[in-house]
């Protein structure tokens, strides 16, 4: 009986063992789970950051400026987490806009100066656009995802930014 309880507790360590590992490190035949690190070649991911910061500071092209003074509330929000799909990973994304130095400058400042139904969504744009502005989007996730929220997402939460070579690929997919 002593032998049967030491084989059954020595048998469940090691299945205990097995599943932690397949949990947190991959499976046994030493594939890897997925993980919100990604590996990047520097080279590449250099040239693709600075393509990316050109590609910022371009004007938006003739007839492509959307008319932001006219857009409601629930547009003008759309229009930023539209905005964010371009900066984060995300399982679902529904909706692009391509984001350019001129289309951020303006939509900050018909943000700025509109009156909200609702103060906190007007105060929300503000605090993601700001850093915007200066070609800062270190905030992407969490403003994708306080609109998301604020939306009432089921599907689609950020992860991570995407990398500027992945950023680089998003839009030659979607614009």
């Amino acid at each position: 009986m002593k032998k049967y309880i030491l084989t059954t507790t020595a048998l469940l360590i090691v299945m205990i063992g097995a599943v932690y590992f397949v949990i947190n490190k991959g499976n046994l035949l030493g594939t890897t789970r997925a993980t919100s690190h990604v590996t990047v070649n520097k080279t590449e991911e250099a040239a693709a950051k600075t393509e990316m910061k050109k590609e910022f500071e371009t004007a938006t092209p003739k007839g492509k400026m959307p008319d932001y003074t006219n857009m409601s509330d629930n547009e003008l929000i759309q229009e930023v987490h539209g905005m964010t799909h371009q900066k984060v990973k995300a399982e679902q994304k529904w909706g692009s806009s391509q984001i350019t130095k001129d289309k951020v400058l303006k939509l900050y400042d018909v943000v700025k100066n509109k009156d909200f139904k609702d103060q906190n969504a007007k105060d929300m744009l503000l605090e993601i656009l700001k850093p915007w502005t200066q070609g800062d989007f270190s905030n992407a996730v969490s403003a994708h995802n306080m609109i998301w929220e604020y939306q009432k997402g089921t599907i689609g939460k950020a992860s991570r930014l995407l990398t500027a070579s992945e950023e680089k690929d998003y839009i030659k997919q979607n614009f």
